[in-house]
């Protein structure tokens, strides 16, 4: 069964550097670059389409030379993108990320200059639309005035990306606000300790969330798994043993598969087993959204 669902966030091009041989820092290392289409939004929204969910992506284009085909492969990728905002003499997001020969990222930069044209008055203007639909999945790479708003006006539940530890601070800005709807957010450990200050035990972390309002908190912990709490009970997933080609995009897949995994009725452990299994599948491909995750469909 497909499920409408809004995707709020970015679409970026994504350059990736792989080492060929051993990483060495500070060095120029010969390397193989792809470039891609990305962004958290974005990768969510793909990995949700080929799960065979309905999505649509509500996001700001650029209007330079790269724009008009990020905007064709979202759509070809089976996303509606509706409305269309582009905004006049801005260029594309663009995410740089350097790798280790472990497919670890060693360093990343990000050029997210678009997003601040992503107003809570665009939001406004078709929140009846957005709301229309079963959930709402939104990236930290918007402004925190955006973020404050859908946390405020989402009348159907409301799953939040951290995206990094410096945009997670945008959760922290949410919390305390009277919501309509729960709140659901996943966090990487990093992101987790600068939002809550917390920096021991996973279960005294996880709590602070619930104690703040959080529904539900999913805590990804790379190869230690993920930790998840829901107010009433907690449980840890083990990670599974995989060749890392790329770590770029697991933590979008992962939420892509609990979302879909809630949306088919599974409890919150099962829906964290889902996001464990499609990270899985995100490490081996050496795209952030790796085609394979349509195996998950129907799981």
């Amino acid at each position: 069964m497909m499920h409408p669902i809004t995707v709020i966030g970015a679409a970026n091009v994504d350059i990736t550097a792989s080492p060929l041989g051993r990483y060495i820092p500070c060095d120029s290392n010969p390397s193989r670059v792809e470039i891609a289409f990305g962004g958290v939004g974005r990768n969510i929204a793909h990995n949700l389409c080929l799960m065979g969910e309905q999505v649509r992506l509500f996001t700001v284009f650029g209007d330079d030379s790269i724009a008009l085909s990020l905007r064709d492969n979202c759509r070809h990728v089976g996303m509606t993108v509706d409305p269309i905002l582009e905004i006049a003499g801005a260029r594309s997001n663009y995410f740089i990320c350097v790798n280790d020969h472990n497919g670890e990222m060693q360093a990343g930069a990000a050029d997210m200059e678009l997003m601040a044209h992503l107003t809570p008055a665009m939001i406004e203007a078709h929140m009846a639309n957005i709301n229309a639909s079963e959930v709402v999945v939104a990236d930290c790479n918007p402004d925190e005035q955006v973020m404050q708003y859908l946390a405020r006006h989402c009348s159907v539940p409301l799953y939040i990306d951290a995206t990094s530890a410096l945009k997670a601070m945008k959760i922290k800005a949410m919390l305390g606000i009277e919501r309509q709807a729960p709140l659901i957010v996943k966090v990487n450990l990093t992101e987790a300790r600068a939002i809550s200050g917390h920096k021991g035990d996973l279960e005294a972390m996880a709590r602070w969330f619930i104690d703040q309002g959080v529904t539900r908190i999913f805590i990804t912990m790379g190869p230690k798994g993920v930790f998840c709490h829901d107010g009433h009970c907690s449980c840890a997933i083990p990670s599974q043993a995989v060749n890392v080609v790329n770590a770029t995009g697991a933590g979008d897949a992962f939420m892509a598969a609990v979302v879909h995994a809630e949306l088919q009725g599974h409890n919150m452990e099962q829906a964290a087993q889902a996001g464990v299994r499609a990270a899985s599948l995100a490490l081996q491909s050496p795209t952030a959204v790796n085609p394979e995750i349509a195996k998950l469909k129907n799981s």
